[in-house]
């Protein structure tokens, strides 16, 4: 490689990976990384081919309610494999759900009614494409509780927390910066609700919230009695105390407000979720708990990133998204990249109409490869190449190929 061609693949590195807002990073050890998915040593050898089993990554739904039975906040638990800890995962309380044909748009919070919480579920589970194994959908007592352990925490605030009480008075929960709190005042600023405030105001202090537990947790908090991770755990408290039992890392959707219009008639203040970024993620922390896929004939992919950056990860997804393959496995993987993109398959009769591949994510060069996770027909490792073809092709194609093309 001359020098040249090496100057430009560096600038195509750094305006992908290095030109975009820091919060768009990901923190270290986010995604079910190359040292806990893949490498446990538990796999199966037939014909010479070796099917690695991927750690079970049990997820929950964790949402609060107020005394005005209205979801407050919703956030996810995914445990980290056979480990302790894990990753929470927060998304609007009024983030848009994902409904069928013919049925007038709603938020996700809308469907609790206090009485029956599986219509709520069911729609979360919906919007993210996973399943939970349990749920917690928790009232002040039973979040002061639940949060006991945790003691005083350091929290960071953007901006004031305040709350509409019952009579209409507005009570300030605790103001702006950085300070010491008590778990009970945690509790409240997750029911905070102030009348004629924008979700979008309030989003940000579930995340200050959920961070100031992470840091105050740690390396993992010691209960008593002991956590085990030899079973999953089949309800939620047991769930949330072996998350904090570990490392805990903290990720928060983006969301867009939808404008008033034929996905939102009625003018709510109601947000969008990214589509591909909810895969990148749920595909990381959660991949065994992501929901099939109901597009038949669907190819399921394996990537591995080398860039520990969201942007690279959630713009692959995308593209792969559009070419109409199924995203089971993302992770993260020693750097730096390679130059070209490798696509690796066990069988090559996977390659049949995905040709045109290259279209989508830029050049690659296809090879065989005698070990694959379990589920998965092809695992596409990020090369320098990408970048490259982002800067000069950020449009995705429109069209695909069939399966039975060419």
């Amino acid at each position: 490689m001359t020098a040249i061609p090496h100057r430009q693949k560096q600038r195509a590195i750094v305006a992908l990976c290095c030109g975009i807002a820091a919060a768009l990073m990901l923190p270290a050890g986010l995604v079910v990384g190359y040292n806990s998915v893949l490498n446990s040593g538990n796999g199966t050898n037939v014909n010479n081919v070796t099917t690695l089993k991927i750690p079970s990554t049990p997820v929950a739904l964790f949402a609060t309610v107020n005394a005005s039975s209205e979801i407050t906040s919703i956030n996810i638990v995914a445990l980290s494999g056979n480990s302790l800890g894990g990753t929470i995962v927060s998304l609007p309380a009024k983030s848009m759900a994902e409904v069928l044909e013919g049925e007038e748009p709603r938020r996700v919070s809308d469907s609790y009614t206090g009485d029956d919480a599986s219509a709520f579920v069911a729609d979360v589970e919906g919007l993210l494409d996973v399943s939970f194994t349990t749920f917690g959908i928790m009232k002040r007592g039973e979040l002061v509780e639940l949060f006991n352990p945790i003691g005083p925490a350091e929290i960071l605030l953007d901006s004031d927390v305040r709350n509409t009480e019952p009579d209409g008075a507005l009570r300030t929960v605790t103001k702006l910066g950085r300070t010491t709190v008590e778990t009970t005042t945690l509790v409240d600023i997750l029911l905070a609700r102030q009348i004629d405030q924008t979700e979008a105001e309030r989003f940000n202090h579930q995340k200050s919230v959920l961070t100031a537990i992470a840091n105050t947790v740690g390396l993992g908090l010691k209960l008593d009695p002991a956590v085990s991770t030899v079973e999953p755990p089949t309800d939620f408290k047991s769930f949330f105390h072996r998350l904090i039992s570990g490392p805990i890392q903290v990720w928060q959707f983006a969301a867009t407000a939808v404008p008033a219009g034929d996905l939102n008639p009625n003018s709510l203040d109601m947000y969008q979720l990214d589509s591909a970024e909810v895969t990148m993620i749920m595909a990381s922390v959660a991949p065994t708990s992501k929901t099939e896929s109901d597009l038949t004939g669907q190819l399921s992919v394996q990537i591995d990133s080398p860039f520990n950056n969201a942007v690279v990860s959630r713009e692959i997804v995308r593209r792969l998204m559009a070419r109409g393959l199924n995203i089971a496995l993302v992770r993260e993987v020693p750097g730096p990249p390679q130059e070209v993109t490798r696509v690796l398959y066990v069988d090559s009769n996977v390659l049949i109409g995905v040709e045109d591949v290259a279209n989508y994510i830029g050049e690659v060069s296809a090879g065989r490869t005698n070990e694959r996770a379990q589920g998965i027909d092809l695992q596409i490792v990020i090369g320098a190449t990408f970048a490259q073809f982002l800067e000069s092709n950020p449009e995705i194609p429109t069209t695909t190929l069939s399966v039975d093309d060419e």
